[in-house]
């Protein structure tokens, strides 16, 4: 190794210390407060605009009911994969760095900050960068090629569900009787039982909406992953500063 490559390697920040350092980013720039806030806007947005068209084109009671069950499952799904990607990213540099980082302190709280619900409901779908692109590009769809109703009825049911998700696992940590455990029993919800596996074990149970979709979620990360407790966990480990609790 050249004296230069030698003196970077040095001065390079363990995985840690980069981790610390965007959480810093994270919590002293305002720029990531006004992030949030525009891609949480830019979600109801989508989502209004889904449930606009698809109450212009009705379903039948069955077709409908149908297309809330697929979305039930699609939406568990499609959130456990993003989750389980970023439980694995360690990519904390540049400017989603910082975003990273923040993700990564769920698993350092096992009971979150209380809220109103409709204010979870709105906050953490500011988290969700993906999300605003893909109802976009459903709306686009429709209107190049006029979805069925049915199909209709699904984008607008998954687009809401995805951030019921957030919504659900909120309640898993903090509420622990009434309708939200009822309906993490029936299955609806998640339950929080069951959710306790994904901080308790490693690399298992991604799913946050019901939980329909773990046993998938659980073979395909057994096939590419390694766990976080052995990787990302480790990063945000001490993590003690304001904001940081």
């Amino acid at each position: 190794m050249s004296q230069d490559q030698s003196t970077a390697s040095t001065l390079s920040p363990s995985p840690q210390e980069a981790c610390h350092r965007a959480l810093r980013r994270y919590h002293g720039d305002r720029f990531y407060r006004h992030l949030g806030r525009a891609v949480s806007a830019a979600v109801l947005l989508g989502q209004a605009a889904l449930i606009m068209a698809s109450t212009m084109h009705p379903t039948g009671w069955l077709a409908g009911m149908l297309a809330f069950l697929a979305a039930l499952f699609v939406a568990d799904l499609v959130n456990g994969l993003v989750h389980m990607w970023m439980d694995h990213n360690a990519r904390y540099t540049g400017w989603s760095g910082p975003l990273v980082a923040a993700f990564h302190l769920h698993h350092l709280r096992l009971r979150y900050e209380e809220k109103a619900l409709w204010r979870v409901y709105v906050h953490e779908s500011g988290f969700k960068l993906w999300l605003p692109p893909t109802l976009a590009l459903l709306m686009a769809a429709h209107l190049w090629l006029d979805f069925p109703p049915v199909v209709l009825r699904f984008s607008a049911c998954f687009a809401v569900l995805s951030s019921v998700a957030e919504l659900s696992h909120f309640l898993c940590h903090n509420r622990d009787a009434g309708l939200p455990r009822r309906l993490g029993r029936l299955g609806l919800l998640l339950d929080k039982g069951r959710h306790a596996r994904h901080h308790r074990e490693d690399n298992v149970s991604y799913a946050f909406l019901n939980g329909w979709s773990n046993p998938i979620l659980d073979w395909v990360a057994a096939r590419v992953y390694a766990g976080y407790k052995q990787g990302t966990d480790l990063h945000v480990a001490g993590w003690k500063e304001i904001g940081g609790q």
